[in-house]
């Protein structure tokens, strides 16, 4: 049976976890600057904001039930003047929503959100609402709002409900400003060959198809991944990748929570297809190269995950050839129907797929770590390297070719790459990897003793 990966789960909200924070930090300055300088020209609801600042700041001992009130008085005055839409009506909004949050009161926090996205979906969706060249923006703010919901979210189906709704207006905005971007979309649609459903484009629907090594292929290579003279990881600056601004960031954001979600209710086939497919569209979008790099390591995790997943079916299917009709009866409807020669055929099937998981999760942990051998600043010059996310997939990497080797019974060379793989968690600080690797390490030379006595016996 094969051993558990690293769970891709935290590891994914290990890592979008500072790019939320950083969308709550700078959209919460953003409104606090925006609300001072709105409200100087209208006295109407100046007094209340002014007096909320006063209250959730460190002058007051950050009185929060104080400043929720006051918050709420300027929404009332700004009830009676703007559009629930307008840049000073949502500000507000927000506002209250996160004195809720800082009061411990996330379900009417959460509810809030949820009101300003229905809003702001309906507003998408509905015909010359939004002004054409007024939607880019507006798409942002309804991305960070989602994304904003979805850290205090209880409900994952709603969460995974209300990430594919909007998750696919911005993907139709895309499409929409770049031709070329919609004739991939199409091209590759017609190429897998699938029966796409409505959200088909966010994980391209079915995993066999994602699992043809003739769509495959990695991303890290020079073409995609620029370096300056110094080694250090560069922007190209002359891709187009203008369709995806100014809510690139947000997007992929999502879309990573989105496979997160799907991990979190244990469906690892839509996890994987999402992001690969995120993968690809980063490229496309000029994403930060160490975003892509880690991205791709992410995919090999995935990878592990599908490989264990058809494991378990196998080990399922071999013992069910070895029951007689008694216990057969026992096991359900789904095995009484199953004859020996469909379940040596489905076994056949699986054997294949778990096979091409495997293949694939090679591949993407060697291109990186090929990659940053042939690129020796960013294997050997790590801490000068600015996005640590760099060194968090060329170390993730070698974990995970480590553990590949442990589960084919390569013990010296698993031994190698797992300590490799702690020296980078240790020197980038990745204490979420140093714990899994010296875990695997652990379980290695437990393996190499038991190895030797039996040879001395």
């Amino acid at each position: 049976m094969w051993r558990r990966y690293i769970n891709p789960r935290s590891t994914a909200f290990k890592i979008l976890a500072p790019a939320t924070a950083l969308f709550s930090a700078s959209t919460l300055y953003c409104y606090v600057f925006h609300v001072r300088r709105s409200y100087k020209r209208d006295p109407s609801y100046l007094n209340p904001v002014k007096d909320a600042i006063w209250d959730e700041s460190n002058k007051t001992n950050f009185n929060y039930e104080s400043a929720l009130y006051n918050y709420i008085n300027a929404l009332k005055a700004l009830q009676r003047k703007k559009d629930p839409l307008s840049e000073p009506y949502t500000r507000i909004e927000l506002k209250i929503a996160q004195m809720f949050e800082n009061l411990g009161m996330y379900e009417e926090a959460h509810s809030i959100y949820l009101e300003m996205l229905y809003r702001f979906f309906n507003a998408l969706v509905t015909p010359s609402k939004i002004p054409d060249d007024e939607r880019p923006d507006f798409l942002r703010k309804d991305l960070r709002i989602l994304i904003k919901s979805l850290e205090i979210n209880k409900d994952v189906e709603l969460g995974k409900k209300n990430l594919l709704a909007h998750l696919l207006l911005a993907q139709e905005e895309v499409m929409s400003r770049s031709p070329e971007l919609k004739k991939f979309f199409d091209d590759r649609k017609e190429m897998v060959g699938s029966d796409l459903k409505s959200n088909a484009n966010l994980n391209l629907n079915a995993l066999k198809d994602i699992l043809n090594l003739k769509y495959f292929k990695t991303v890290v290579n020079d073409e995609n991944i620029k370096l300056d003279d110094n080694g250090h990881m560069i922007l190209d600056i002359e891709k187009k990748s203008s369709a995806w601004e100014p809510f690139k960031e947000e997007f992929f954001t999502a879309r990573d929570l989105y496979t997160a979600f799907c991990l979190s209710s244990h469906d690892v086939g839509t996890a994987l297809s999402c992001k690969m497919t995120t993968l690809e569209w980063m490229v496309m979008a000029d994403m930060p190269p160490g975003q892509i790099l880690l991205s791709q390591a992410n995919v090999g995790s995935l990878l592990y995950l599908q490989a264990e997943k058809y494991e378990a079916e196998i080990e399922k299917l071999k013992e069910r050839l070895h029951l007689n009709n008694e216990k057969i009866t026992t096991l359900g409807e789904e095995f009484k129907k199953m004859s020996d020669d469909n379940i040596i055929t489905k076994l056949r099937s699986l054997n294949k797929n778990k096979d091409t998981c495997l293949k694939m999760a090679n591949e993407c942990y060697d291109n990186i770590i090929e990659f940053s051998k042939k690129n020796r600043n960013l294997k050997y010059h790590m801490k000068d390297q600015l996005d640590p996310a760099i060194s968090q997939a060329i170390a993730l990497s070698t974990y995970g070719k480590g553990v590949l080797n442990l589960h084919d019974g390569v013990l010296s060379k698993a031994e190698k790459l797992l300590k490799d793989s702690i020296t980078l968690a240790k020197e980038t600080d990745f204490i979420e990897l140093l714990k899994e690797a010296e875990g695997e390490l652990e379980r290695t030379n437990i393996l190499k003793e038991k190895q030797i006595g039996s040879s001395n016996n």
